[in-house]
């Protein structure tokens, strides 16, 4: 990119095309030269889901009301739209970290190799263990995390009846009979 003559990122790039062109549909309503304030109003654009707006930008402080132009020190299609209203350039307000020639110099240096674990110092701090309510569950059924109130709380507790031998007191799957039962089916 260097090579063709690039000066920022392709996603810095990418960002200022898109605000540029954002730009164009801004209108600049109030204007203060000596402190570099201005107020943007946004026209119908359909690309954008909120409502159209009046924002503050202050160049002086990097500063506008939509807060993209803090965060990512790159100028915002209300930045651009009060630079071209006072024929500032807008390229100053970019952050020189969005440079390729800065980006490049990251990689200048060599990166240090990593040793094999076994010849890693042995760890000395103090150890972490997860909670184990917060673990993920294995596998199975998940567990309910349902709050139960009064109205799930039965009154009377009936008691469970065998499907083999219709006796109360166990089930099915526990029945002391369940191997005569099972006989008696099968003959």
């Amino acid at each position: 990119m260097l090579s063709a003559g690039h000066v920022y990122s392709e996603y810095a790039t990418n960002f200022l095309q898109d605000a540029d062109s954002k730009s164009n549909t801004h209108h600049v309503l109030e204007f203060d030269r000596n402190t570099t304030r201005f107020r943007v109003e946004e026209m119908v654009n359909p690309r954008e889901v909120r409502p159209v707006g009046k924002f503050v930008v202050r160049l002086d402080e990097r500063w506008c009301d939509c807060g993209k132009f803090q965060k990512l020190h790159l100028p915002c299609s209300h930045v651009i739209a009060a630079c071209k209203y006072a024929h500032h350039d807008f390229s100053m307000y970019i952050s020189p970290h969005y440079r390729l020639n800065v980006i490049v110099k990251v990689y200048d240096n060599l990166f240090g190799e990593l040793r094999h674990e076994e010849y890693w110092p042995p760890y000395q701090g103090p150890q972490v263990w997860p909670h184990p309510a917060t673990k993920r569950t294995e596998k199975g059924r998940p567990k309910s995390s349902r709050i139960r109130t009064e109205m799930d709380i039965r009154e009377g507790r009936q008691s469970t009846k065998c499907s083999y031998c219709r006796t109360e007191g166990h089930t099915r799957n526990h029945c002391p009979n369940s191997l005569c039962c099972t006989l008696i089916c099968f003959q």
